[in-house]
């Protein structure tokens, strides 16, 4: 199974290579504000956290599973990932998937990040429409071009999540979403089908990291 495997790594890790934070001036409202905020917090939190010395492979990904989970709203993207499957799916397949589905997340980007260094995150804007706050961002590297980046924040149960990382106009969840229902449907259009693959590549990605 082919799952994730485009430029949305970069998204990903873009904002946990932070090592100087630009922001520009106020924003419009408290809503858009607070999510400019959010991702400003959470460049500082990698930095002091995960881009640091003398931490075991183990306590690096303690950290990075904690600090994912707390800043992505993974429940809700892995059921709109799913579209209309997700209906489909049996209440134990609904569990497991959801389970799988952060492991996953979780397990190819942490393996990813040490890849990226030495980058900056520069915020050059926020909107808001609706219920998400778009963060404009740009992330420079040496020699490397700059990759423009938009955060989609929301806010639910009382903190900012990411919901959505759009990598010079390609939607992460949109990727995923194809790539898991090309899965699905490959499979007869069962969801056993993508939980299937999905503990393959789990299984896999824990014995390339061991």
């Amino acid at each position: 199974m082919n799952i994730s495997r485009r430029g949305i790594i970069a998204a990903i890790l873009g904002v946990w290579v932070c090592i100087t934070l630009q922001i520009p001036s106020a924003q419009a409202d408290e809503f858009t504000d607070g999510a400019q905020k959010f991702i400003s917090t959470l460049a500082d939190r990698v930095q002091t956290s995960l881009l640091v010395n003398n931490i075991t492979l183990k306590e690096h990904q303690t950290r990075f599973r904690s600090l994912m989970l707390d800043t992505f709203d993974l429940n809700g993207v892995g059921k709109w990932v799913l579209g209309r499957y997700w209906r489909r799916a049996s209440r134990q397949e609904r569990q497991l998937y959801l389970k799988l589905f952060k492991e996953f997340i979780i397990m190819t980007y942490a393996k990813r990040f040490k890849a990226y260094t030495n980058a900056k995150l520069k915020i050059s804007d926020t909107t808001s429409r609706k219920t998400s706050a778009f963060v404009k961002s740009q992330i420079t590297r040496d020699r490397a071009k700059p990759i423009r980046i938009i955060w989609r924040v929301k806010y639910t149960d009382g903190k900012y999540q990411i919901v959505d990382i759009i990598v010079e106009g390609v939607s992460w969840i949109q990727t995923q979403r194809s790539e898991f229902v090309s899965v699905i449907r490959n499979s007869g259009g069962k969801v056993s089908g993508l939980i299937d693959a999905l503990i393959k590549k789990i299984t896999f990605l824990k014995s390339s990291a061991s």
